[in-house]
């Protein structure tokens, strides 16, 4: 449920705000409130390492995936209850595919190994709010760097989520769903091997 929540929350703040500062200081308080439930991971891509580095069984991985989605698809429900206003996910028109491939890959690497060290490394009540800090700002920096050229997305469930609302709509932003799930779940797996194979001892 908490995995849930925290993502409807987190994609709230995309749908009403879409300012870095809202959805990295967001992310924080959701991070704050779940970590000791469950991780707090709110992104698929995020669960999917954690999965490869044995913090999760794949049965925990399909529910937590199956949460987000759903928080994510209640919440771009939410929007257009509040505003009258469709929220997807859809790749900026002035940028190329293998640009928007590549950042996604490389910017959700960074956001799901600052994930594993500040959290998997070493999960306790002292470093909750070291790990809701830090999770916050690395995605305030992460969304600043990358909302230009791919969208600064990072999570399979926000583009998930939101299409299938979309969809139902009469939408077509579907067609960007493979790039917001391929690279987000490519670079959360580099990111877990990384940890996994460099830096697990030394943490």
């Amino acid at each position: 449920m908490i995995e849930l929540l925290g993502s409807y929350f987190l994609v709230l703040a995309y749908g009403l705000s879409g300012d870095a500062f809202a959805i990295g200081f967001i992310l924080s308080a959701l991070i704050y409130v779940g970590a000791l439930i469950s991780g707090a991971h709110y992104n698929p891509a995020i669960s999917l390492g954690a999965f490869f580095l044995k913090r999760i069984s794949g049965s925990e991985l399909l529910g937590y995936i199956i949460a987000q989605i759903i928080g994510a698809f209640l919440a771009a429900a939410s929007v257009l209850f509040i505003s009258s206003f469709v929220f997807y996910i859809e790749a900026p028109a002035n940028s190329l595919f293998y640009e928007q491939l590549g950042l996604e890959i490389l910017l959700t690497f960074v956001l799901a190994l600052v994930a594993y060290v500040a959290w998997i490394g070493n999960p306790s009540h002292k470093s909750v709010a070291t790990y809701s800090f830090i999770m916050g700002f690395a995605l305030v920096a992460l969304f600043m760097m990358g909302e230009s050229i791919s969208g600064g997305i990072f999570n399979p469930a926000l583009s998930l989520g939101t299409s299938i609302l979309d969809y139902f709509l009469g939408g077509s932003s579907y067609k960007d769903i493979p790039l917001y799930t391929i690279a987000p779940f490519l670079g959360a797996t580099l990111a877990s091997f990384m940890y996994k194979f460099i830096l697990e001892e030394e943490y």
